[in-house]
């Protein structure tokens, strides 16, 4: 690829992209236009360059999740995303009352699907590292949670464009015999072997979407070919997430070569469907490559109207898709100074915790092994969804994709740990939680002699399951581990213990110094 002039992106615009529609008062405060949250993300930042793994506000200042009852993780938040995808997700979560965090991650792979992939990001200069912006999600629901009726409209326009794509291909060429006609294009496909897969993907190099709103059943697919060749099967899929230059050989049908083997995928599944699933299939990763997204229940009293939110989605996509299909020859997108920083200063916390993961949590070690990748195509997505995006992907770009990657990371735990097998971590977690709103005054740091001398369940337990209940525990906000102090067996010894605990749980925690009390009473009857 020739050097690129210094902005290549200057003149480009024959048309500019849409602007996002103003936003009322009420809602500024919800996508990321306060002055308090624009302070949090220049908190994270400095956070983020130092290596911290964790959140950028303080722990006292977030709310923990309820880990008493039954814990799901904490939803996808607006500022987490550029403003075209937070304001599609708010008004149509208002409108249809299902979970934004579905419409957030859905928006975010469709977007990703109309980039052409050979407009590039260049991770690292002069390494031949480079990524385009290509997205494996799902969205994990009980039925009627709204995974069906969030992926239809948030895909419904690359429908459209592929539909006008293939008429104005069907009136050029039906004169025409099948020697002389140009390739049909494609950008999308719902159910595709990868036989008929590699005939779409050899004309189209931009890449395309699967939607595969049964999740199970696409997965269950890929074993299901005939004649043996089902582990072959599994390696092409798991090709396909990573793109590149393709021969496929068979025989019976001949020699492929694909420019491009790659595609997105977005899918719906249910925690009973996807855990059945995968009893039953191979470990060699290709969930892994996965993003989940956790939804919650939606809500029943929802009211609202998103008509023009949705067209105006649909006027992004559109202009996304010509521009970086138009230009990419050209182009090969690079990180600006401050936002490489943060790049490789994530990358390095990435890195240290999936180290600390792999002993108790391989598969989740193993899902956290590819973050740096996703999140270079995450930050590339996000930067051709701002209003005028120039060669250079900024620091506010690149903090929008650390924060949504370190929400992935969250639903994942979730879906490894409580979803994909058995719970007793939680259920440690849940002891050591309730051993803490017990105590007998407020505590401000915790250290694990604490912890075993009064939660007999986490005395009883292997270190290992330790671990990965403590882990649990700094998930979800009630945990952060002291900085500087000793560590012990390769994890901390101290932790901050978020205040907030005391306060949210103080009934559970005089009930259960009641029930503690009760017990010591009936043990020393029997002395």
């Amino acid at each position: 690829m020739a050097n690129p002039p210094d902005n290549p992106f200057a003149g480009m615009f024959n048309d500019a992209p849409p602007v996002p529609a103003q936003l009322d008062p009420d809602k500024v405060l919800e996508i990321n236009k306060s002055a308090e949250r624009q302070e949090e993300l220049r908190l994270e930042r400095e956070k983020i360059r130092k290596g911290i793994i964790g959140h950028g506000v303080a722990l006292g200042a977030r709310r923990p999740r309820d880990l008493l009852k039954k814990p799901v993780p904490e939803p996808f938040q607006l500022d987490e995303v550029p403003p075209p995808i937070a304001k599609l997700a708010y008004a149509f979560s208002k409108a249809s009352g299902f979970d934004h965090s579905g419409v957030i991650v859905a928006a975010t792979t469709a977007a990703a699907s109309v980039i052409d992939d050979r407009f590039r990001l260049e991770v690292k200069q002069g390494s031949g590292w480079y990524v385009s912006a290509r997205q494996w999600s799902f969205l994990c629901a009980p039925p009627s949670a709204g995974k069906s009726p969030i992926i239809r409209p948030v895909t419904d326009p690359i429908k459209r464009i592929h539909a006008e794509l293939v008429a104005l291909w069907n009136q050029d060429n039906e004169q025409l015999d099948d020697k002389d006609k140009r390739p049909m294009p494609a950008l999308y496909t719902s159910d595709a072997t990868v036989a008929a897969l590699s005939e779409k993907l050899k004309d189209n190099p931009h890449g395309l979407l699967m939607l595969n709103e049964e999740f199970s059943s696409w997965i269950g697919g890929i074993d299901s070919a005939d004649r043996g060749e089902a582990a072959k099967n599994r390696g092409d899929w798991l090709q396909l997430r990573d793109g590149g230059s393709r021969q496929i050989d068979r025989i019976g049908r001949g020699c492929v070569l694909v420019p491009n083997w790659g595609a997105s995928v977005l899918a719906a599944c249910t925690p009973d469907g996807i855990a059945k699933q995968m009893k039953n299939m191979p470990e060699d990763g290709l969930i892994q490559r996965f993003v989940p997204c956790i939804m919650g229940p939606p809500d029943l009293d929802a009211d609202g109207d998103c008509t023009d939110d949705l067209q105006h989605w649909e006027r992004w996509l559109r202009w996304v898709r010509a521009f970086t299909t138009r230009h990419h020859p050209d182009i090969a997108v690079r990180f600006s100074g401050e936002a490489r920083e943060l790049f490789e200063a994530e990358r390095k916390a990435q890195r240290k915790l999936t180290m600390a993961t792999e002993e108790f949590a391989p598969a989740y070690a193993a899902h956290l092994g590819k973050h740096p990748g996703m999140l270079a195509e995450i930050a590339l997505t996000f930067h051709v969804f701002t209003p005028q995006p120039t060669q250079e992907i900024s620091a506010e770009t690149m903090t929008y994709a650390i924060r949504y990657m370190r929400r992935v990371r969250k639903h994942a735990y979730f879906l490894y740990s409580a979803i994909l097998s058995a719970t007793p971590a939680f259920e440690l977690a849940q002891s050591l939680a309730r051993s803490i709103v017990a105590s007998d005054e407020v505590m401000t740091t915790v250290g694990r002699d604490w912890m075993t001398q009064h939660c007999t369940s986490f005395k009883k337990a292997d270190d290992r399951l330790r671990r990965e209940a403590v882990q649990i525990l700094e998930d979800a906000d009630w945990l952060e581990a002291v900085l500087g102090t000793r560590s012990y067996g390769g994890w901390p010894s101290k932790y901050h213990v978020n205040e907030q605990v005391f306060r949210l749980f103080a009934r559970e925690g005089e009930q259960w110094r009641a029930r503690r009390a009760a017990v010591i009473d009936l043990i020393g009857d029997g002395d």
